[in-house]
């Protein structure tokens, strides 16, 4: 069972923020299939990835310069396009992906890759070779910051963000490792 989050619950929050995060776009900015075909993700409109980089410098909760926006809805989807991109497509068996609690057992297998599978504890893997951890911060649903804790050197860490934001938590510093 996945478990699914829904941050109504902090709508007060932000509208007492007022118009300081107000996102505008013009009704012909969103008209095409193809906002920009020579970029990463090339169905988000150019405007709405200014409009989003520039909420994160409002806060100050993540370094956005020379970093790319890649939407997605829900983490679920962005973690698993995470996965498969950074999947080796030669390996004889699947990568390894760990993480701290709470864990990724359901969202990693879920599509039942063959590219990468649910490997269990960060902390107990032991595992030589190549693997991928999930670092959650601010953790979901205990609001901890997390640090890297692995038992190994050839990884792939990918950093979940989702709530580091000022409803969750005081931002302290932006967030550099974006991955």
């Amino acid at each position: 069972m996945v478990t699914v989050a829904d941050p109504v619950m902090y709508e007060s929050y932000w509208q007492k923020m007022g118009n300081m995060c107000d996102i505008t776009f013009s009704g012909y900015q969103s008209l095409s299939y193809f906002a920009n075909a020579k970029y990463l993700c090339w169905f988000l409109e150019p405007k709405r990835e200014e409009e989003i980089k520039k909420l994160h410098n409002v806060f100050g909760n993540a370094v956005m310069d020379d970093h790319y926006v890649v939407v997605g809805t829900g983490s679920s989807q962005l973690i698993q396009a995470a996965l498969y991109a950074l999947s080796p497509t030669d390996e004889p068996e699947p990568i390894s992906v760990v993480s701290a609690a709470p864990f990724y057992p359901e969202v990693t297998d879920f599509v039942r890759s063959g590219l990468y599978k649910w490997a269990g504890v960060a902390r107990n893997f032991e595992k030589d070779g190549p693997y991928i951890k999930f670092i959650t911060s601010l953790n979901n649903p205990y609001g901890f910051t997390r640090e890297i804790v692995v038992n190994g050197v050839q990884g792939t860490l990918i950093h979940d963000f989702a709530y580091y934001w000022p409803q969750y938590t005081a931002i302290t510093s932006p967030a550099t490792n974006m991955y």
